[in-house]
């Protein structure tokens, strides 16, 4: 009956032949705690004895160092798994995720910060160790949007980032935020506010949005604009469960507001009247601006732009300055700034904004306030009388 043979080569280098013709180098050697131990090199012809001998001299280097090659293959094993676990898009999508409750799943940003990433990061280096990301590597992405004119995308793409490192240091997987001080090598960019005509162009817009005979829905939806403040996406995403037209009140949940909290918008009697007609067309669906191709998909981000433009806005306004128009509007007739940043649903600064709450729906304040504005821009008797004298 065959038994194991063992040839030695010296300095503890074995070749172990088993009953079977199997044959794998073994190294005896003695750890840095005076205990002996044996560690496989592989299996012969694979490794063979120059390369053996190579991987005895290089245990034996580690050994002098006072370094246990068992644990030191341990380790290598551990910073290997380390790194797969730990590369920047793994650790991405965890804060992403992490995030998502606070943002909402349908909310603008998750979805936002998902595609940046995906467009400008993953690709170069989303398979990498988030530590071994240079900071030079951030300043040139951020850079190439720079140049390119993209100061919103690299606006955003830095925040994120940030916002992944500051993730990662707390979860024990980072030491460093390479883009904290990135913005000192950054070209200095102030957002400007969206493109708006003035109050003494207003009557003109308000006569080409009545006129405009291109889809019933955009028209209804640039007047509703004018009628309420809102921000396009939040118009563009409303449900029919959300419009009470008998109370003329329009409910926004919190999970589709920009800052999280539910808002209630008040519906002028010309808002109620659009809506009623607007239910007639899409009425059977969820979604009161369905998508033209899909309904059950919001329309096209692009509809309402696309309209002014062909109105002859282009360069002069967007759906977005609406909000701008209303706003100077309103404060010029007077009314109280608490009520006109409510129905921006914006927060009001400081102490102010921490401690004050109230919604102004009493019938006398925002409700008689968006009314009087209806009736000053479309009039009181028909939706087509144009501007009130």
């Amino acid at each position: 009956m065959a038994r194991k043979s063992t040839l030695s080569d010296g300095q503890g280098l074995e070749l172990r032949i088993s009953p079977n013709g199997s044959r794998g180098w073994r190294f005896r050697y003695t750890r840095p705690n005076g205990k002996r131990n044996m560690t496989s090199l592989g299996v012969y012809p694979d490794v063979s004895l120059a390369e053996a001998r190579e991987k005895r001299t290089n245990i034996k280097r580690l050994l002098a160092q006072g370094i246990d090659p068992v644990e030191q293959k341990q380790e290598d094993k551990r910073k290997q798994q380390y790194a797969a676990e730990n590369t920047f898009k793994v650790l991405a999508m965890e804060w992403h995720a992490s995030m998502v409750p606070r943002w909402k799943e349908s909310s603008k940003r998750a979805n936002d910060s998902k595609r940046v990433l995906e467009m400008y990061v993953f690709p170069k280096v989303g398979d990498r160790a988030i530590e071994t990301i240079q900071p030079l590597e951030w300043l040139e992405m951020l850079r190439s949007l720079e140049d390119a004119g993209k100061f919103e995308q690299r606006r955003r793409l830095h925040a994120f980032c940030r916002d992944i490192y500051r993730y990662a240091i707390i979860t024990g997987r980072a030491s460093y935020n390479p883009l904290t001080d990135l913005n000192t090598a950054l070209k200095p960019y102030k957002k400007g506010s969206f493109h708006h005509i003035p109050q003494q162009e207003l009557p003109e817009l308000v006569r080409d949005i009545e006129a405009y005979d291109k889809s019933p829905i955009v028209r209804i939806g640039l007047k509703m604009l004018l009628l309420t403040a809102v921000r396009p996406g939040e118009l563009r995403m409303a449900e029919w469960k959300e419009i009470d037209l008998q109370a003329g009140v329009w409910q926004i949940s919190a999970e589709r507001m920009k800052m999280g909290k539910a808002h209630q918008v008040p519906l002028p009697t010309q808002a109620v009247e659009e809506l009623r007609y607007l239910h007639k067309l899409t009425g059977s669906f969820k979604l009161l601006f369905p998508g033209r191709n899909d309904p059950r998909q919001p329309l096209s981000n692009t509809a309402f732009g696309m309209a002014l433009k062909r109105m002859g806005y282009e360069g002069r306004h967007v759906p977005h300055g609406t909000r701008h128009v209303v706003a100077t509007g309103l404060k010029e007739l007077g009314y109280p700034r608490e009520w006109i940043e409510v129905q921006l649903s914006h927060k009001l600064p400081g102490i102010e904004g921490v401690y004050t709450h109230a919604q102004h729906m009493a019938p006398d304040q925002r409700p008689a306030m968006m009314q009087f504005w209806a009736d000053h821009l479309f009039g009181t008797e028909s939706r087509n009388c144009g501007l009130s004298s």
